[in-house]
């Protein structure tokens, strides 16, 4: 079945998140079939390979997307943030999820695909059992691990120029367009049809403090499946100081 193959190639290039976030989440895959990503010298000029070291730079001016990291910052929080992330399809399929994140609180709001209400939920850090099935309203981004695994080490992605300051941090913009795609990459990674392009816009760790990327997904004829938006963003609290570990 074409989902049975697409999430069977997606797992092998999704190791940025890790074995807990998938046991916890349990998400779908839904996303294009995703193969081995293509070696850095393919990549044209002006591109970077995200996530890969840059000859000429330091290795954090281009630490790639790091979904695993959005995970890490909801689970241990050091600083006071609002989480928010979006998904919407062409066939008017919505989900969201938004908190607003202490390091002793999460006050949020979820809803799933095929849901028209939002579901409140609040935890506190001291009761471990609440804040971890308050964690499970905030994962859904787990389920963007094999779109971001097709660009995240290629030359659809680019470091852009124009960081600076986003939602409150320093950051790294990347402009992402499966359009840079050299014929070979398309062939490899694409059916006729797909794209991805987007931005974002990730701290020296690559933790995505901004992303919007849009999706679309084609069968091997060429017939679509799907087109997606997604949102996802982290905006830090005024005043908030990070907390040690």
């Amino acid at each position: 079945m074409e989902q049975h193959r697409r999430c069977h190639l997606a797992s092998l290039l999704a190791a940025v998140i890790t074995t807990s976030l998938i046991l916890i989440v349990g998400t779908s895959c839904t996303s294009k079939p995703r193969s081995k990503s293509i070696k850095a010298d393919t990549a044209e000029a002006g591109t970077v390979r995200a996530g890969g070291k840059n000859p000429t730079s330091q290795v954090d001016a281009n630490p790639g997307i790091d979904l695993n990291c959005v995970y890490d910052r909801l689970q241990n929080p050091t600083e006071s943030f609002n989480y928010s992330f979006k998904k919407d399809t062409s066939d008017d399929q919505h989900l969201s999820q938004e908190a607003d994140i202490t390091p002793q609180s999460i006050d949020g709001r979820s809803r799933s695909i095929g849901s028209d209400h939002a579901v409140s939920f609040q935890a506190t850090r001291s009761n471990a059992e609440d804040w971890q099935a308050a964690l499970t309203h905030l994962t859904a981004i787990a389920g963007m691990s094999s779109t971001i695994a097709l660009v995240n080490h290629n030359s659809a992605m680019k470091l852009e120029s124009d960081g600076l300051n986003t939602n409150g941090y320093d950051t790294i913009h990347y402009s992402i367009d499966t359009a840079r795609f050299d014929a070979t990459e398309s062939r490899m990674l694409l059916s006729p049809g797909d794209s991805e392009k987007g931005d974002a816009w990730v701290t020296s760790k690559g933790c995505p403090v901004k992303l919007v990327l849009d999706s679309e997904l084609h069968r091997r004829d060429g017939s679509l499946i799907d087109k997606i938006h997604y949102e996802e963003s982290m905006v830090k609290s005024e005043g908030a100081t990070p907390r040690a570990r």
